[in-house]
């Protein structure tokens, strides 16, 4: 299952020993990923705070209309260097490229921006949306309305796609919001967010953890305990029997097998239950103590915990993980030292991405590294993330570019789009 949380990429390693080469020290590698999982939350938190009524990292956001099979390796790529990287251009478009969001492996969307990045009340700005279709091959403009040019007076836009021909671009106190494929667009001011926001917000099968007073998909005053609620709002038939109280960590995560899993966090234990016959009857799961987070592959048939979490430092081991084996948890060799992000695929692969640069696959208990995600990157800002979309695309995002990483397993082949 996707994860939503993106950001930014690689650390460059040194000559061809890049692909292996970790440099020693537990202790400094653990400092280094905790240094930058902090700034990555006070990037975010602005964001989160906008956009999510319930924990943040728990919903799904693209991926609804279509499931189309990756695009084949371009021909132009060496079968060795396993690494084909495209520009994003778009003719008559200027600005830099500030945002690149992929729904699957074929579908992207790309957002450009003349404004000023250190100046929030940047004026007379140009922003430009670009859509794709065949994986970043080509790019046609979308016009954006009017409104998207105006004073940056409240942080820059953020895309909240929802699939190849729905998209709202969230700009200042408005949504932009398009279904046809940016043919056209409607404004919605931040008090009436449209259907298509709940959706992109919500799982695949649309539910999400909710206040029940809200009316929408943004927080009102906190509640005591969330629940969890169907599109619209809509009640489920038995909420699941955990203790989702508003300070402990939630999550809520829906798999390709249709099973829908909720989490609540509290200290160092994760307790979970999950239901396959859309919320008519729970089971509860062994909680695990020094757990932080869920992660299912899009087929849904692993689930892992992993002791990394997003919003908090205080798992004693953060590299620990575990896999559900019937109804209990196993715990497995444990995450690289190093780590930084990780995610689930298909096939019980676990790709990672490292606080030095690069990044790989946990496979078979064990670590290897994806070559095409090392030398070739450079970067000194240790901001990689890694998500894998309900096509079981596996993307990596960072200052660099954006890694596509298209196939199965560890048979992967990757496109750069920078």
């Amino acid at each position: 299952m996707r994860e939503t949380d993106l950001d930014d990429v690689f650390t460059e390693f040194e000559a061809r020993t890049a692909p292996t080469f970790r440099p020693p020290g537990v202790a400094d590698a653990a400092r280094r990923v905790r240094d930058r999982r902090r700034r990555r939350r006070g990037l975010l938190a602005g964001v989160a705070a906008l956009l999510l009524a319930g924990p943040g990292g728990a919903y799904a956001m693209a991926g609804r209309d279509d499931a189309p099979t990756p695009p084949a390796p371009d021909p132009s790529a060496s079968p060795d260097d396993r690494l084909v990287e495209r520009t994003v251009a778009v003719p008559g478009v200027p600005g830099e490229l500030r945002q690149l969001q992929f729904v699957d492996a074929r579908h992207g969307w790309a957002l450009f921006d003349t404004c000023d990045r250190e100046d929030v009340g940047s004026t007379d700005c140009r922003r430009d949306l670009a859509r794709t279709a065949d994986g970043g091959v080509t790019w046609q403009r979308t016009a954006l309305p009017a409104a998207a040019d105006e004073p940056n007076l409240a942080g820059p836009p953020y895309l909240l796609p929802l699939d190849g021909r729905r998209i709202t671009v969230v700009i200042g106190d408005r949504y932009l919001v398009s279904t046809d494929g940016g043919a056209s667009f409607t404004d919605h001011p931040v008090s009436t967010p449209p259907e298509v926001i709940d959706l992109a917000l919500a799982t695949d099968s649309g539910y999400s953890l909710r206040c029940p007073q809200d009316q929408g998909v943004f927080s009102g005053p906190s509640c005591p305990r969330p629940r969890l609620v169907g599109i619209g709002g809509a009640p489920v038939p038995v909420q699941p029997p955990l203790n989702l109280r508003s300070e402990s960590d939630k999550q809520l995560v829906e798999g390709g097998d249709g099973r829908l899993w909720v989490t609540a966090r509290e200290g160092d234990r994760l307790t979970m239950a999950v239901t396959d016959d859309r919320a008519a009857t729970w089971r509860t799961l062994p909680a695990v103590a020094g757990a932080a987070r869920l992660l299912v592959s899009p087929d849904g048939l692993d689930a892992w915990l992993v002791g990394i979490s997003d919003t908090s430092f205080s798992a004693t081991d953060p590299n620990r993980l575990w896999k559900l084996v019937g109804d209990r948890w196993q715990e497995q060799p444990g995450l690289p030292d190093d780590t930084s992000t990780v995610a689930a695929a298909n096939g019980g692969v676990l790709p990672v991405t490292s606080a030095y640069g690069g990044g790989g696959y946990w496979y078979d208990k064990r670590y290897v590294d994806e070559p095409a995600l090392g030398g070739p990157v450079r970067a000194d800002d240790e901001s990689a993330s890694v998500q894998v979309l309900p096509d079981d695309t596996i993307v990596v995002t960072g200052q660099t570019g954006t890694f596509l990483g298209t196939g199965s397993g560890v048979d992967r082949s990757w496109t750069r789009l920078s």
